[in-house]
């Protein structure tokens, strides 16, 4: 009985190895490539091996050691990204994966100039992620996310594409009955990510990573929307609540510690929240609050553990945007069938 342990240990063993380990990898990708100070999220470019990344004037960029960097496992990369390279200039990196095939990548540096915007912005670019869209070009080159992926798992996800015109997308979101355990699911698009692992039930923030890189000082944001609340506002427990589903869209500018992600400070506020039926496309716009909220501002929008709030005169590198068609959807307190539609989103000079 041993020996047939032994043996069946043995085969198993040969058996994952041979699995596991051949043929060798022929991935030689650059996944993420970040620059300490960039103005805007990076662009990753797989068809073209290329990389770009916006700067605001008046930034040195003669002199920058890459902050963060990942490729493929098992492939390698040169030069060496701890090392400091001139990005005035387009930088050339090749990547060779672990059976010997290269590529190789540029990394393109513009400066964008003292007003810059947000890429894809206007919502126009969407791309297939299996069973539902993403906005974006790309899972790479994109920095707006949304809560399909889990939904997509169990249900209809319900932050699609629509065209408004030929041409013209924008995002539509509708807060729909959960499947299972919670009662709604709310609709979201944002910058940032849906993290890796298991979706919570009892935290949904706790998935998403929110933020994208930023430099700027914008005075306010527009943006473009429509609103329906659903029939019934419900909170967590399906008891029916006073008043009507509200929306919500806000902006946080915010100052990060590239070392430590968790350090979050709050540089900047701006937000708009409404339960009022708009048909017709209408603009809003919000101003930016910086530093502190004054007294009598809503508690929703002071920061949440463990973000704080920034020394004055402080310079924001992130920007978090996001759109919700049910403002208490992360509390599962809401309306079924609440529908934010939104488009041309704007930072104001």
């Amino acid at each position: 009985m041993k020996k047939i342990i032994i043996l069946f240990v043995l085969i198993s063993f040969y058996g994952c190895l041979k699995e596991d380990r051949f043929p060798f990898s022929e991935k030689n990708n650059i996944l993420s490539f970040t620059l300490p100070g960039q103005a805007s999220a990076t662009i990753i470019n797989k068809d073209s091996l290329s990389i770009n990344i916006s700067f605001a004037s008046g930034v040195d960029i003669t002199s920058l050691i890459p902050s963060g960097v990942t490729i493929n496992n098992l492939a390698s990369i040169s030069p060496d990204t701890t090392l400091a390279q001139d990005f005035s200039v387009p930088v050339n990196y090749k990547v060779t994966a672990e059976n010997g095939t290269s590529a190789d990548w540029t990394v393109y540096v513009e400066i964008q100039g003292s007003e810059p915007q947000l890429a894809n912005s206007d919502f126009n670019l969407w791309y297939s992620a299996g069973n539902y869209q993403q906005p974006g070009e790309s899972a790479e080159s994109s920095f707006w996310d949304t809560a399909n992926k889990p939904l997509a798992i169990v249900t209809s996800p319900n932050t699609n594409p629509e065209e408004r015109s030929e041409g013209d997308l924008y995002a539509n979101m509708v807060t729909i009955a959960a499947p299972a355990l919670v009662r709604i699911a709310a609709a979201t698009i944002y910058t940032g990510v849906f993290t890796d692992g298991a979706p919570s039930v009892t935290d949904p923030r706790s998935n998403i990573a929110f933020g994208t890189p930023f430099v700027g000082t914008p005075v306010s944001f527009s943006t473009e929307y429509q609103y329906t609340p659903g029939e019934s506002y419900e909170d967590a427990q399906g008891n029916v609540l006073p008043g009507n589903d509200n929306c919500d869209i806000y902006v946080l500018l915010q100052l990060v510690d590239e070392n430590d992600p968790s350090d979050v400070q709050r540089v900047a506020t701006a937000w708009f929240r409404s339960g009022e039926t708009v048909v017709d496309w209408t603009t809003i716009t919000s101003d930016f609050i910086y530093g502190e909220l004054p007294a009598g501002s809503p508690e929703y929008m002071q920061p949440i553990t463990p973000e704080i709030w920034a020394p004055a005169g402080s310079v924001a590198n992130q920007i978090t945007v996001v759109y919700s068609s049910s403002a208490l959807g992360d509390s599962f307190t809401g309306a079924i069938g609440s529908e934010l539609n939104a488009d041309n989103f704007v930072l104001n000079y």
